[in-house]
């Protein structure tokens, strides 16, 4: 019995140091191998969409939740990031800060959200910025305010949409390319007005353009005789309104009705069906200088057969994008934390990679180790310092006889 004892153990032994040893070899060649998907954590991810689905920007939000579930289509048939299909968790913020930071705390402490994206009002993304920053996690926004800049310098909060300043500087550009010397602004009373007006007149004199005259109004301000034909005294060839659906009609009824006639360029998230319905012939000419997309590349035009092509989703291509763009860095981060999805959202758009249209070619590439630099629906994703869109192309349309249509383009406006 002891003998057998002896060599039952010698057997052991020697089995343990066959089992070491098989481990020590799983080990290196997992490691030369790298991780691979197929055996990552197969629970979901989740990910929140809080958006204006209802409010001011409802149409807006309708438009960008379809484009998100495209792209989440996409995602989760491609087998998803590390291998996990991601759910998506939608919340309305209702165009409202208050409803907003409501529904991003349920996003943050019920859902358990890995990152939030969609929030299309400043006001919104500003309440929303602090909470998420505390969390440790990642914002993607589609807000212009030029101060949202101030918050973003803090991390983890990254927008696709052109700020105020991008969007002063594209209707400068758009004026010198038709020729244009004399400007005039006619703009309610508030932050984005001056800073827009600011860039504008930068870039406009650069150009060779010169701002005649600058008019403010006040936000319960219902007329605009008088405005009106203080800023087309000095017979300018454009005047830009910067304001809201309801003083721009009002703006337009005056001017028309005075029988003043000039050149309105605002810009397109300010005008819609109804506006151009409610404001009648007056509408007729203005200019809307709207956020640009690839039109040609192949992630728009999946995007515009999915939810029909006869209209403009400059929203919906951000949206999509912002989806992509999650579920990239998640893969090339390996990781759902906060800091590291900060920088690898960085990696994954900036310049020097292969070049990659979708989460499918995105993940392919990833996978061989390879750096990517997505280009996506709404163009290039260039991140500034400050996780803002370094550069943006815009579209400028018309309105005529009640129905808009493209005239012209603005390509990579930067700072």
């Amino acid at each position: 019995m002891k003998k057998a004892q002896i060599q039952s153990s010698g057997w052991a032994t020697s089995s343990r140091r066959l089992f070491l040893a098989a481990c020590v070899s799983a080990a290196s060649l997992a490691a030369l191998l790298g991780p691979s998907p197929a055996a990552a954590d197969d629970s979901e991810i989740v990910l929140g969409a809080l958006m204006p689905l209802s409010g001011a920007g409802g149409p807006f939000g309708q438009e960008m939740l379809a484009s998100a579930k495209v792209a989440l289509e996409e995602i989760n048939a491609a087998g998803g990031p590390l291998g996990r299909k991601i759910r998506l968790v939608e919340e309305n913020d209702e165009t409202n800060a208050e409803a907003g930071v409501r529904a991003a705390r349920k996003l943050v402490d019920v859902d358990k959200v890995s990152a939030i994206f969609g929030t299309w009002a400043s006001s919104v993304t500003l309440a929303v910025a602090p909470i998420v920053q505390e969390k440790g996690l990642i914002l993607l926004s589609n807000s212009g305010a030029s101060r949202i800049t101030e918050v973003q310098k803090k991390g983890h909060v990254f927008r696709l949409e052109p700020d105020d300043l991008l969007f002063g500087k594209a209707y400068a550009e758009y004026a010198a390319q038709q020729g244009w010397k004399k400007a005039a602004v006619l703009g309610l009373n508030v932050p984005f007005t001056q800073s827009t007006v600011d860039a504008l007149k930068q870039r406009f004199e650069e150009r060779g353009g010169k701002i005649t005259s600058f008019v403010t109004y006040n936000e319960e301000q219902t007329t605009f005789t008088t405005e009106v034909a203080r800023v087309l005294s000095d017979q300018p060839d454009f005047v830009h309104i910067s304001g809201y659906e309801p003083d721009t009609i009002a703006i337009l009824k005056a001017a028309y009705q005075s029988g003043l006639t000039t050149r309105f360029i605002v810009p397109g998230f300010s005008v819609s069906a109804d506006l151009i319905k409610n404001a009648g012939p007056a509408a007729d000419g203005l200019l809307l200088v709207e956020e640009g997309v690839s039109e040609d590349s192949p992630a728009y035009q999946r995007l515009a057969k999915q939810l029909g092509s006869d209209r403009y989703y400059s929203f919906g291509a951000q949206a999509y994008d912002e989806m992509v763009i999650l579920a990239l860095a998640i893969e090339a981060a390996k990781s759902t934390d906060g800091k590291a999805l900060d920088k690898a959202i960085r990696e994954i758009t900036g310049t020097g990679g292969t070049k990659v249209t979708s989460f499918a070619e995105g993940v392919a590439a990833l996978r061989k180790g390879e750096r990517i630099d997505y280009d996506g629906a709404s163009g290039p994703l260039d991140f500034d310092a400050n996780g803002n869109i370094a550069k943006a192309n815009f579209r400028v349309s018309k309105v005529k006889d009640g129905k808009t249509a493209p005239v012209g383009k603005i390509s990579e406006v930067q700072f």
